[in-house]
């Protein structure tokens, strides 16, 4: 490695790791690794690259945090109010209708759609969830009608690639490409895509993605979802199926999904102002800061190895009623271990021991990954926020690394990942119908 800083360049893997190049040769210094490398160093370099690029071109590269200043200045107000009514809402579970509220206008110009497909479509965009697999545009978006004959067939190659991918197509590649796939095929306009991509997803360790595409699911009318997701909900927000239940809750979503009051269109729009939402653990995220651009736990095994240590009663869940101070850092604590014990390792070159199907799996695995990163909203899904540790959100304020978008109350159509154009023409909705909020 040369001594010389100016002949060096760094790049970014999801792992948040940046690795050192040589500008001259564009040869990667990977870690050093307990095993022989070289075999695959060329084309898996080659896969880095492009995971790089992916990271620093996300649609989300503009995003600018609004960092909450801890220190009190002559003349000003200190922004210590504002935190500590952030901080209490981790308390308790989340008040129905508070996190990424519905405004009245977004409502009335929801109501002004007057086909499935548009508010179909309408649903998708507020969820946040954008295709990693396969490049979508909004315009192509539920292009199917009610008998799903396609619309425009400018998108006929898309709809058919993607129907191609489906189902056990990427059996060998594991549960992320597949769910990838079935959440492409739900913003196409198959509603059960929504359902079996967030069913898969639930074992990997993006569990806010999952979670917002099976709540994306009921809200768009998939019924099976909502019975088997409102019924079983206990676990479905647990870590990997242990800890942290709510008897209370359990049975009123469980009388819920007897009797859903579904529209006239067979949907259920604001399911969360009639059930709420809950908090949502995924270490897929950097605290409460602007670093959004990572991938720690791809195949959920932090989320596991948390879950069991949970199970066994070495730690408490910290969403739990009766957690305390003491018992969530324990937590914090016990995840940041964790994470040193089982994160991703991309900083390492590949082994020359491994199988050319294993390599070739890891580096498409490396990609799609950045890509899950890169598409991710700064600010978060809106039916399925981050639960973020009241004492490590003080820790973080109080290094001035706080960022107040990630306050998950802030209602969805301003949030940064809502396209422009979409809240433009909501706002001239409300202001033609004279609409305050």
């Amino acid at each position: 490695m040369s001594d010389n800083n100016k002949d060096i360049y760094k790049v970014l893997v999801p792992n948040t790791a940046e690795l050192e190049v040589n500008k001259l040769t564009n040869k990667i210094y990977f870690n050093k690794s307990s095993k022989p490398t070289g075999k695959y160093t060329q084309e898996y370099s080659k896969a880095v690259f492009k995971a790089d690029r992916i990271l620093k071109n996300s649609p989300y590269k503009d995003y600018q945090p609004r960092y909450l200043d801890p220190n009190l200045y002559t003349g000003q107000s200190s922004t210590l109010l504002e935190f500590k009514d952030w901080q209490s809402i981790y308390l308790k579970d989340p008040i129905k209708g508070s996190i990424a509220p519905w405004t009245k206008a977004e409502k009335a110009y929801y109501k002004s759609l007057k086909t499935k497909r548009e508010r179909y479509k309408y649903l998708v965009i507020r969820s946040g969830l954008r295709s990693t697999v396969i490049d979508i545009p909004y315009e192509a978006y539920t292009n199917v009608d009610e008998k799903g004959k396609l619309i425009n067939e400018d998108y006929k190659e898309l709809y058919k690639k993607v129907e191609s991918n489906r189902g056990l197509a990427h059996l060998s590649n594991g549960y992320l490409f597949m769910s990838e796939w079935e959440l492409a095929a739900g913003i196409l306009g198959d509603i059960k895509g929504f359902a079996k991509g967030g069913g898969g997803l639930w074992k990997t360790g993006f569990t806010t993605r999952a979670y917002q595409a099976l709540f994306l699911a009921a809200q768009l009318g998939y019924q099976p979802s909502l019975e088997h997701q409102l019924s079983t909900y206990s676990s479905s927000v647990a870590l990997a199926g242990g800890g942290h239940t709510n008897a209370l809750r359990e049975k009123m979503l469980k009388d819920f999904s007897k009797n859903p009051p579904y529209d006239e269109f067979g949907m259920l729009p604001f399911l969360d102002e009639l059930i709420g939402v809950d908090w949502i653990i995924d270490v897929n995220k950097t605290i409460a800061t602007n670093e959004n651009n990572i991938v720690i736990d791809s195949q959920g095994y932090i989320i596991r190895a948390l879950g069991d240590r949970v199970k066994k009663g070495k730690i408490k869940d910290p969403r739990d009623i009766d957690s305390t101070p003491e018992s969530r850092w324990e937590f914090h604590t016990s995840t940041r271990g964790a994470i040193g014990s089982y994160r991703d390792r991309y900083e390492l070159d590949i082994p020359n021991d491994w199988t050319k199907e294993e390599a070739k799996l890891y580096m498409n695995s490396l990609i799609l990954e950045a890509k899950l990163a890169a598409l991710t909203p700064p600010q978060g899904y809106p039916n399925a926020p981050y639960y973020y540790i009241p004492e490590y959100l003080e820790f973080i304020y109080k290094k001035h690394k706080l960022d107040a978008k990630l306050n998950p109350r802030i209602p969805a159509i301003y949030r940064y990942n809502f396209p422009q154009e979409l809240r433009a023409k909501i706002q001239a909705y409300a202001k033609e119908h004279n609409i305050k909020e």
